[in-house]
């Protein structure tokens, strides 16, 4: 099988097993991984640590895989059409949360899309790649055309919008690459403005001021003072940026069944949510990345909403 017809295969398959795009990446430095450097030395990754670790590897795939010769990107719309609520008494949720664990269905689909790959040519190895690894899966999507990095740092798809989720399979061979994405953010300022907590710049975010780290990566007692008025009842996640990309005019609801909503995961009654138990916490959310929160930041969330939603709440945790 020659190169062509191995790459024209392998997007084949990949189609016919439910991503959506797909774009394929020479292993290389890419030209804004440096980045990632001065990202971390300003601070403007909070308290996540671990983004500190492994971070040459973070940097050069073959640190992980020396024998990594192409990146294969695939993209997995996620998108529900149904909107936030906007009554005070409700908390939101993160799209991307509202359904089934999304590492764990893209897994299976990279793990099939290899083993079928493998089998047309038995010396081909590959390492999948889902959110958990130390890659810089965005800057991978760029450089294999999936879509650019955009104003709110997240990619942008000119056919989709930016409401999917992405996983990667590197391989031991070498293909036909696509032509990296071009920037369309043009002159639109949208998500930059209308960020409560001014996290965004231009193609910078400062993801110790994001509502999404705040509520799910944040590991303190309490939401930082400044934050808290600023939540908008977000208790898991923020979709904000994303909701008002002009590129999501172009969505298309997923035809994923394991991305629809779970029961009350869209806007759930916040004094409900208050009332669960960390049991009650951890049946409800057991298939959902909610999970990721914990209990504890989970209630904290909610109070934290609740109080600055409601005035005739009173919390001695607040």
């Amino acid at each position: 099988m020659t190169t062509a017809q191995l790459t024209n295969t392998i997007k084949k398959k990949i189609k016919e097993i439910g991503f959506h795009k797909t774009g394929i990446a020479p292993i290389q430095k890419l030209p804004k991984s440096d980045y990632l450097k001065e990202w971390l030395q300003k601070g403007c990754h909070g308290k996540m640590h671990w983004m500190e670790s492994y971070l040459e590897k973070r940097l050069d795939v073959t640190e992980l895989y020396p024998e990594a010769q192409s990146i294969i990107v695939a993209a997995h719309n996620y998108y529900t059409p149904i909107k936030h609520s906007d009554d005070i008494n409700r908390g939101k949720i993160s799209r991307y949360a509202w359904g089934g664990d999304y590492h764990k269905i893209i897994k299976k689909k990279l793990k099939q899309l290899l083993r079928e790959i493998m089998e047309l040519d038995n010396t081909i190895e590959g390492r999948i790649f889902v959110d958990t690894g130390p890659i810089q899966d965005k800057l991978w999507a760029e450089a294999a055309g999936i879509g650019w990095q955009g104003k709110n740092t997240n990619i942008i798809s000119r056919e989709f919008g930016s409401w999917f989720f992405l996983g990667e399979l590197v391989i031991n061979k070498k293909l036909i690459y696509d032509e990296p994405a071009q920037d369309y953010c043009g002159a639109c300022t949208a998500c930059i403005d209308a960020c409560p907590t001014q996290a965004l710049k231009p193609y910078r975010l400062d993801a110790a001021r994001c509502i999404s780290y705040l509520t799910i990566e944040y590991r303190g007692e309490s939401i930082p003072e400044q934050y808290k008025s600023k939540l908008n009842n977000w208790i898991f996640g923020c979709d904000i940026c994303q909701d008002v990309c002009p590129w999501n005019k172009f969505s298309d609801k997923t035809g994923e069944d394991s991305y629809q909503p779970l029961e009350g995961n869209v806007s759930p009654l916040l004094r409900e949510l208050l009332k669960l138990s960390k049991d009650d916490f951890n049946k409800r959310f057991k298939k959902s990345p909610v999970s990721r929160a914990k209990y504890e930041n989970f209630i904290r969330n909610v109070r934290a909403v609740i109080k600055h939603s409601s005035e005739d709440f009173e919390s001695p945790d607040e």
